[in-house]
């Protein structure tokens, strides 16, 4: 029975594929007829955009507030947390600081990883002769994740500033496996991880200038995400940077000028950036499917809440994308 279970294959496509239409379809029917099964848009919304179903008693019982912190209070069901966004990023660094350590490891010792590791890696993507990502590739995309995890954590402790508003277990759940799987999804198709070499080299002769370009702008697009971090965090701080309110309110100026979420579309920016520097990955082209699914969604119902909650929102700003969506 184990023996079977080391023949499976694409495990993570398979998941992150299933977890991608799931979204799609859920998503299209909240967009669409969310008034016929109270449920989905329970699951497919959160934050601003779940307010408004706040009196459906499905969104109660699996919803968690973001902004408090209780070890032991109960809210319904379910425990509560504060400020639970970091959970994902804690959890995404944990998986990146033991990726790299095992990176570090096999420079030293080739044989560092146990043989129950590779043929677990292996499950994970499809059969490779020679894995596609090459140890050097692998480093530089790690050490780039790892800084846009750790800014993102940084934001959610020190800069945003979150309101009672709500986010389902579903979601939860879906991040935290998110962050998890995102290096993984790097470390199961590289030469000498998923499959044992003789040499494990890294060097940072072997990244070539397009590589550098995306992890420019993976740079550029941070920068700009964690403006954009600050400007929606300023419309609920004072002019000393003390918290005045919890309301929700409309961002003016720069992208917001043009679209509902451009932290969305930079968020999106930021994984197609990466696969300029890991252009040979397979099992990363799921991750970033699911990204980009995800954000558009998300800006497109958030664009609907905008609408609907601000009578005299901005009419020619579009959900996403400038000019086009």
């Amino acid at each position: 029975m184990l023996d079977k279970l080391w023949d499976v294959r694409q495990a993570l496509p398979a998941y992150l594929l299933t977890v991608t239409l799931g979204l799609a379809l859920s998503c299209c029917f909240t967009l669409i007829c969310p008034h016929l099964c109270r449920l989905i848009p329970a699951l497919t919304t959160y934050g601003k955009a779940s307010d408004q179903l706040e009196d459906n008693s499905i969104v109660a019982k699996i919803s968690v507030p973001k902004r408090y912190f209780s070890n032991f209070c109960k809210s319904n069901t379910i425990i509560v947390f504060f400020r639970w966004f970091k959970h994902f990023y804690a959890l995404g660094l944990l998986t990146l600081f033991l990726c790299l350590h095992c990176i570090y490891s096999l420079i030293h010792n080739p044989n560092y990883l146990p043989s129950i590791a590779l043929r677990f890696l292996a499950t994970l993507t499809r059969s490779y002769s020679i894995p596609p990502i090459d140890p050097s590739t692998a480093l530089l995309a790690l050490l780039l994740i790892t800084f846009h995890v750790s800014r993102r954590l940084y934001e959610t402790v020190f800069v945003s500033v979150y309101s009672d508003s709500r986010m389902n277990l579903f979601h939860y759940g879906v991040g935290i496996i998110h962050y998890v799987i995102l290096p993984i999804s790097i470390m199961c198709e590289t030469q000498g991880i998923s499959k044992k070499v003789e040499n494990f080299h890294v060097s940072m002769d072997n990244i070539t200038l397009t590589q550098w370009a995306g992890a420019v702008l993976f740079w550029i697009c941070n920068w700009k995400q964690h403006q954009l971090a600050e400007q929606i965090a300023n419309t609920r701080k004072g002019p000393r940077g003390l918290i005045r309110n919890y309301a929700y309110g409309i961002c003016f100026g720069g992208w917001f000028n043009l679209v509902s979420c451009p932290h969305f579309l930079f968020e999106i920016c930021i994984y197609l950036s990466l696969l300029l520097v890991i252009p040979s990955a397979y099992v990363y082209r799921f991750v970033t499917l699911f990204v980009c699914i995800n954000q558009t969604f998300a800006a497109l119902i958030t664009h609907s809440w905008y609408h609907k909650t601000f009578p005299k929102y901005p009419k020619t700003r579009k959900a996403l994308i400038p000019y086009v969506l």
